[in-house]
């Protein structure tokens, strides 16, 4: 700042006046008064003032209004998985903290209920990227309730509101319920966006009780 000061300073001449001449005694000439202009009333404007109009599309006033304003047709809609007899409606799902914000509470993912959640923080099948359902094994509809079954070359639709898409199953895997921490980092691999089309669900296991997850990790068909 000083150096800034000191720069204008130097760049004005070192003064911030303009030192008066002096003239000979009667021999300056003085400016002719000023005229006096009398300001002439301005005539309104007879133009009308523009009219805005509302939007004729509401705001939507739900997650999944959000996302088929964001996505349209792209959203998925159903999943089928022969081998296990699965044919459900797929929703999209966000998450909550579970508490105050001020607090740090740690989010969970909304419960797609009856049926199958796809996390809208992750991909669509027209997007390269990690697509991430999940349901529940043993309440509500127990959607995946047999997901474990699941075994390398097994084969999942995903129909979106354009077409079909066909994944190859790749991997199933099945982890026990650690402590939080250790859970975040077991999944994180699973969970993470992936740099090529991938599909990932996810669920409880076994059918009786919560004390694992399953994992099936499946890719694009060839030709899809």
């Amino acid at each position: 700042m000083l150096f800034s000061l000191m720069f204008v300073f130097l760049s004005s001449g070192c003064q911030t006046t303009t030192p008066a001449v002096s003239s000979p005694t009667n021999t300056a000439t003085l400016p002719p008064p000023a005229q006096h202009v009398t300001a002439l009333p301005v005539k309104p404007s007879s133009s009308p003032l523009p009219q805005i109009k509302p939007s004729v599309t509401p705001f939507p006033d739900s997650l999944e209004g959000a996302a088929r304003t964001q996505f349209g047709k792209q959203l998925i809609e159903w999943i089928k998985i022969e081998k296990i007899g699965v044919l459900a409606p797929v929703t999209p799902v966000g998450w909550s903290t579970g508490g105050d914000l001020l607090r740090k509470g740690e989010p969970e993912w909304d419960s797609p209920e009856a049926q199958v959640g796809w996390m809208v923080s992750s991909a669509l099948p027209s997007q390269i990227g990690n697509v991430i359902l999940y349901g529940h094994n043993n309440i509500d509809s127990s959607i995946f309730m047999n997901l474990y079954q699941l075994e390398t070359g097994d084969k999942v639709e995903l129909t979106t509101g354009e077409r079909a898409w066909r994944y190859q199953v790749d991997q199933v895997q099945i982890l026990p319920v650690l402590e939080e921490d250790d859970d975040q980092r077991a999944y994180a691999e699973y969970l993470k966006p992936s740099l090529a089309p991938r599909l990932t669900i996810l669920s409880c296991y076994p059918p009786t009780n919560n004390t694992h997850r399953v994992i099936v990790i499946a890719y694009p068909v060839a030709g899809n």
